[in-house]
């Protein structure tokens, strides 16, 4: 492997367990009330944010090394936590599957042409597509986590 590929899928792991990081402390201490509560409507829950980026964040990944995956990214929209707990396994589960994408990098991975339905992109495209949509859910989530503490 070269070393530009190796540096790629190290950068992007250090990014992505940051974002693990962020989403353990987002629902360490909550309780399922917390967990499963919107802001208003038209808006997701903690447990639903944290299950629609993980899973995201795994096809993402996966794409991004050739894997193709099932996905039933709807059902991620109607998730309820019972604890944080059980999100916490879910945030352990991921990395590791995560980590096992990221090893199976190849030096050929970030150039060549991923197809899947609707779009073709690199695995670099992929990878970095995954980085920024944990990116912006994380901060969804701490923003939801701040309205949750400080409701009336």
């Amino acid at each position: 492997m070269s070393d530009a590929v190796g540096a790629v899928r190290d950068s992007v792991r250090t990014i992505l367990h940051d974002q693990h990081r962020r989403w353990r402390d987002i629902v360490t201490g909550l309780d399922a009330e917390a967990l499963n509560w919107k802001p208003g409507d038209e808006t997701n829950s903690l447990a639903v944010l944290v299950s629609h980026s993980l899973d995201a964040e795994r096809f993402l990944l996966a794409n991004s090394v050739d894997v193709e995956l099932d996905r039933d990214r709807e059902a991620k929209f109607r998730v309820e936590a019972a604890s944080a707990d059980e999100l916490l396994a879910l945030i352990n589960s991921t990395e590791q599957v995560v980590d096992g994408y990221l090893n199976s990098m190849t030096a050929d991975s970030p150039s060549a042409d991923v197809a899947r339905p609707g779009r073709t992109r690199t695995g670099s495209w992929w990878a970095l597509h995954a980085v920024e949509h944990s990116c912006e859910h994380v901060g969804q989530a701490e923003l939801t986590r701040q309205m949750w503490q400080q409701r009336s």
